[in-house]
Parts: structure tokens; C-alpha cells; sequence
């Protein structure tokens, strides 16, 4: 399979200050993960809130830049270069976020925000028009503004302005969460369609499991930073492995610690998991295959 995006042990670490701007402690968004994108393979991502799914969809497009670890484009390292000399890239790898109404500039048209996510040398009003036809929209929506637009047909916008770029790989993070039920089934249907039409490859992370399992051909799950399981949908949604995992999917086979205690050592999961022992204390458990690429990180299976 043809490999678009790698990344190799990237970390990425927060300082958290109170309101005054002292600091109070450090957040790991991201922890060692390492992970490959292929060519017309689907990826999804899931995890609770705060499980750094976002901070890692932005560290893929070098939004953040990783504090340790190294991100490769078709086998290009990229993880230094500028954001001059990374254009080329964020043509062909686009990312589109939950919230389009703060991701569009109020003040532009959707004529201009299309055109500045355009290659120069396509910038045509009859490009623009064409763009739009592709995601359901009639040519004089070019003339709008944002605001004179439903949260779905904003996020039409926001498809429009990722495929803008001809893009081999979109990263969609959390592209339905704002929308209505009915809206929700149109932007998906939409993707597939524009899917098929365009061979396009995507990154989709999303907190509804039934999405995850219909729109990707595999699955990263994360927890605290750390990529806890990685396997096909099958493997993830059938044959889960990771107690986190199996609270996901089904979490009324699976009993949880109610009362959470924080550790800032041994398994991340471990104020949870009612199948830790003594040694989920001590030791961080490393991702490990398995079997048929089943990846997962726990005790339990070393």
C-alpha cells in the first residue's frame, strides 16, 4: 500500500497556568505515537474528551509542531521545514474542523475563501463555481458571507475549501459533531460521494463509534495521550482487546472504577481498569502486535 503520512514517537507536552498566567502543571496532549496513513485506507481516531485527538490531528498538519519525533510526507521527512516550504504539503493533505463557522473568516466572501485555499494558477471564478457544484451548492453562494449560512452549508463551505487544494488526504475532525441529526447524514453521505469521485484517502475523528465503524477501513483508539489499540474495524469493534476499548464499545459488558484516582506513573489507564495488578504501577505498557496487525498497549497481553 502506498504510504501518504507517518509519524515516529511524537510527543507533545502543555503548560497549564491559572488565571493570573502562573504555571501550574504539565498536560501531555500527545504521547509517543506512531502511526501510518495508506492511500484509500480510512483512518478513524477515537477517544473521550481530552484524549488529544485534536492535538494530534494538528500536529499531522504541522498546525503544532511536535516537541519530540519526526512526521514523514511519501516518505519525506517534513517536521522542520518552514510553513513556506511546507505549501505543497497542506495542498495535498487538508484537515477540516468541527466548528466551521470559526474556522471561515467572517469578513470574506465565499468566493475569496475558496480562492485563497486554491492553487494560484486555478483561481477562476468559473473554478470557484465548480468547486461548489461538488458539494451540493448553487454558483451564487460564492457572493455570501458566512453568517448568511446554516451550520451544514457552512460545512459544505469548509469541504469546498479543503478540496480547493486537489487533495490526496483530508483529515476531518469532528466534522458532524455541531450538526443536527438529517445534516450530519447529508455531510457524511457527501464525503463518501466526494470519496469515490476524487480517490480521496481521509483521517476521521469523531466521538460516534457508529460513524468511526461505517466510514473507516481501520482504527486508532487513544486515551490520555497515549494510542491504547490499533487495529481494522473488525478487529477494534468485534474482537476489542484493550480494557478501554471494550468500555467504548460496549460499556455495559465491562465494569469501570468508579472513583477515579490520578497516577502520573505506570499504565495510563490504570485509575480505571479493573483488571490492573501490581505491576500496571510500575511499568508503561508499549504497543505491540497481537497478530494480523492488531495492536495493543496493556499488560494484560505481555
Amino acid at each position: 500500500m502506498e504510504e501518504i503520512l507517518r509519524c515516529e514517537k511524537i510527543s507533545k507536552d502543555f503548560t497549564i497556568t491559572d488565571s493570573l498566567g502562573i504555571k501550574k502543571r504539565k498536560l501531555t496532549a500527545v504521547n509517543n505515537i506512531s502511526l501510518n496513513i495508506h492511500k484509500h485506507v480510512n483512518l478513524g481516531i477515537v477517544g473521550e474528551s481530552g484524549s488529544g485527538k485534536t492535538t494530534l490531528a494538528k500536529i499531522l498538519m504541522l498546525l503544532i509542531r511536535p516537541d519530540s519525533g519526526s512526521i514523514y510526507y511519501k516518505g519525506n521527512e517534513i517536521t522542520k521545514l518552514s510553513d513556506r516550504k511546507l505549501r505543497f504539503f497542506r495542498n495535498h493533505v487538508r484537515i477540516i474542523f468541527q466548528n466551521p463557522y470559526k474556522s471561515l473568516n467572517p469578513r470574506s466572501t465565499i468566493e475569496r475563501v475558496i480562492k485563497e485555499a486554491m492553487l494560484t494558477e486555478t483561481r477562476a471564478p468559473a473554478a470557484v463555481e465548480n468547486i461548489l457544484s461538488h458539494v451540493g451548492l448553487p454558483a451564487e453562494y460564492k457572493n455570501k458571507y458566512p453568517h448568511q449560512m446554516s451550520g451544514g452549508e457552512r460545512q459544505r463551505i469548509a469541504i469546498a475549501r479543503a478540496l480547493a487544494g486537489n487533495p490526496e488526504c483530508i483529515i476531518a475532525d469532528e466534522p458532524t459533531g455541531s450538526l443536527d441529526a438529517t445534516t450530519e447524514i447529508y455531510i457524511l453521505t457527501l464525503l463518501e460521494e466526494l470519496k469515490r469521485k476524487f480517490g480521496l484517502t481521509y483521517v476521521f475523528i469523531s466521538h460516534n463509534l457508529n460513524i468511526i465503524t461505517e466510514f473507516c477501513d481501520r482504527i486508532v483508539v487513544m486515551y490520555r495521550g497515549h494510542v491504547v489499540e490499533q487495529g481494522s474495524v473488525d478487529q477494534i469493534s468485534k474482537s476489542p482487546l484493550h480494557p478501554y476499548t471494550k468500555l467504548l464499545w460496549n460499556p455495559e459488558s465491562v465494569k469501570s472504577i468508579e472513583k477515579e484516582q490520578k497516577y502520573d506513573y505506570g499504565c495510563p489507564f490504570l485509575h480505571r481498569c479493573i483488571f490492573r495488578t501490581e505491576k500496571c504501577f510500575h511499568q508503561i505498557p508499549e504497543l505491540k502486535d497481537g497478530g494480523n496487525e492488531h495492536l495493543v498497549s496493556c499488560l494484560l497481553y505481555e
